[in-house]
């Protein structure tokens, strides 16, 4: 709100210099010019106290009293009601000042007191009559009011006075669906506006009209609008863009590219209407598969009309992401990240994109840069990591997390993320002293924290130690989340181990229903329940499931299944 009055006050005042003092200037003195001066060079504090002692001494200086509530206004925290004395003040030594009253009633517009700004405005209007401004900022006012009956007779008086407009065509539109609630408003306010355009036509109106002929599925009507506010000005982007998607709808895909990337290469559009739009078209995998050459040049076009946008480019390189094109999208979004250094959000992004195309070493390198412009960046120490992870450099990965805890040692939310990680590395890695060790630290923080209960659970199992505890521990994990096939697994195996293989199979059967089937771990584990209730075939069924879904050869199904018939 100050922002916005400030400025109109600040415009009123250049004018105001020229058209306020007149034959006064020669009674304005020397400490007047010099707050006016300090005012209109940014130095507010200055001014006002010349401004002060300028009224100490003149009192009754109208002039003064206005600058002085216009400086004061130009404050962070500007004194409202000091303000509002100032204004009131000029206008009451100078009743007859056009511009002391209508900067009153933008203040009591602009801080939400529109019935004291009416009046004013009303008296503004009968004593300008041409001044069209004066109508809208009334019209306003009674909007403000919830008095759309007045505000439309103000529109009216405007074209009166002003003649046919596109404002006020759209002026009158909103008032109308102000006026009439519902559907019912929205028919009415474009009917008005289709009388409107017959006696008067403009691009945007026309736009208009086509955009509301599209919603309502009339395509060949909508379709004829937009062209013609193409025929009107040549360069009027939106109509491309609506009737481009005229032109899907009627399935003319080659007329369709053709406008929406005369709307992508104009450098007007907003690049965020632009991101918006593509990510739009990737929410449509089989129109971008069927039609991918032309998407690709949509891209390119969006791409080179705002080559450093990172909304654009963001947009661009995902949709190379999701096509396969994963080092495209990974180029563009490197050049965004060193374009914005300052930026944690891009570069944490260009990140993500090579993490999720599992380029390890590229994400440990960035991450690395990303660390020394971000120091205190724990979802970079994440990625980087996570990264050094996959690569089975458990001694970086744990530095990592290490730093992590460092970092935020009673931040309790990275003590139970850190700790559960470090138990699975110090695991992988064979220090299992430290692994539980680290479990126990991050369940003492969150004893519900379901990944450290399984995975701690797990790992004693393998090891064949603290079952009973493990037990409780993994039984937590169900209790949770039931349908988890990672957490029945866990605890299924568990039960096995304890000799309960009849529990152990009901449960597996539930994993099995919701996805224990895609994971060969699991399988596995099944079969050998199974086989240890002799029920061999079905068990050698699962094997050979288990064995097609272990690319790796890790879990050695077909030396274990060549075991157990030997022995069967």
């Amino acid at each position: 709100m100050k922002q916005r009055l400030h400025t109109l006050l600040k415009t009123a005042c250049l004018l105001l210099a020229t058209l306020l003092l007149g034959t006064a200037l020669q009674a304005q003195s020397p400490r007047y010019f010099d707050a006016l001066r300090l005012y209109h060079a940014g130095k507010p504090e200055k001014a006002i106290e010349q401004f002060e002692k300028e009224l100490a001494a003149h009192p009754d200086n109208d002039a003064a009293h206005y600058y002085m509530g216009t400086t004061l206004l130009s404050a962070e925290r500007p004194d409202l009601d000091r303000v509002e004395k100032c204004f009131r003040k000029a206008l009451e030594l100078s009743p007859d000042n056009y511009w002391y009253k209508y900067s009153l009633a933008l203040f009591y517009v602009e801080t939400s007191r529109p019935e004291l700004a009416s009046p004013l405005l009303e008296e503004l209007m009968a004593e300008y009559p041409k001044k069209s401004d004066l109508y809208f900022d009334a019209a306003s006012a009674y909007v403000s009011q919830n008095d759309t009956k007045k505000a439309l007779e103000v529109i009216d008086k405007i074209e009166a006075v002003a003649g046919k407009s596109e404002m006020i065509a759209i002026s009158k539109m909103d008032l109308i669906r102000k006026q009439i609630s519902g559907a019912a408003g929205e028919v009415a306010a474009y009917e008005y506006l289709e009388n409107y355009y017959r006696e008067y036509q403009s691009p945007r109106l026309a736009a208009m009209l086509g955009d509301y002929y599209q919603r309502s599925f009339r395509d060949s009507l909508a379709l004829d609008l937009y062209t013609q506010a193409i025929e009107m000005d040549e360069s009027y982007a939106p109509a491309y863009y609506g009737r481009a998607h005229s032109y899907q709808s009627l399935r003319m895909y080659d007329r369709y590219f053709e406008d929406i990337r005369t709307f992508l290469r104009d450098g007007n559009i907003a690049p965020v209407a632009k991101a918006d739009y593509l990510n739009h078209i990737m929410e449509a995998p089989q129109f971008v598969q069927a039609f991918q050459a032309d998407v690709d040049s949509m891209m390119l076009d969006a791409h080179l009309a705002a080559p450093e946008d990172s909304l654009v480019n963001g947009a661009v390189a995902l949709y190379y992401y999701r096509t396969d094109r994963q080092y495209l999208g990974i180029e563009l979004m490197r050049q965004m990240a060193e374009r914005y250094p300052e930026s944690y959000p891009q570069g944490f992004q260009y990140l993500l994109m090579l993490y999720y195309s599992d380029a390890w070493d590229g994400l440990i390198n960035a991450s690395t840069v990303q660390l020394q412009r971000f120091p205190k960046g724990r979802d970079i120490l994440i990625l980087r990591a996570s990264a050094f992870r996959q690569l089975k450099n458990y001694e970086s990965a744990i530095a990592d997390y290490e730093q992590m805890l460092s970092d935020a040692p009673k931040d309790s939310a990275t003590v139970v993320m850190a700790c559960t990680s470090l138990g699975d590395l110090y695991y992988e890695s064979g220090n299992l002293k430290k692994a539980y060790a680290n479990y126990e630290k991050a369940l003492k923080q969150a004893p519900n924290h379901l990944p450290a209960l399984n995975n701690y659970a797990y790992f004693l199992s393998l090891e064949g130690k603290k079952l009973k505890k493990a037990k409780e521990m993994s039984k937590k994990t169900i209790e949770a989340e039931p349908d988890n096939p990672t957490y029945l697994d866990t605890y299924a195996w568990i039960l096995h181990l304890l000799g309960q293989d009849v529990e152990a199979k009901a449960i597996f059967k539930h994993a099995m229903l919701y996805g224990g089937k895609e994971q060969a771990a699991v399988l596995d584990h099944y079969a050998e329940v199974l086989y240890s209730l002799k029920e061999y075939d079905l068990a050698y069924i699962y094997w050979n499931q288990a064995k097609a879904l272990d690319s790796t050869g890790e879990l050695m199904i077909e030396e274990k299944v060549r075991e157990r018939k030997k022995n069967q």
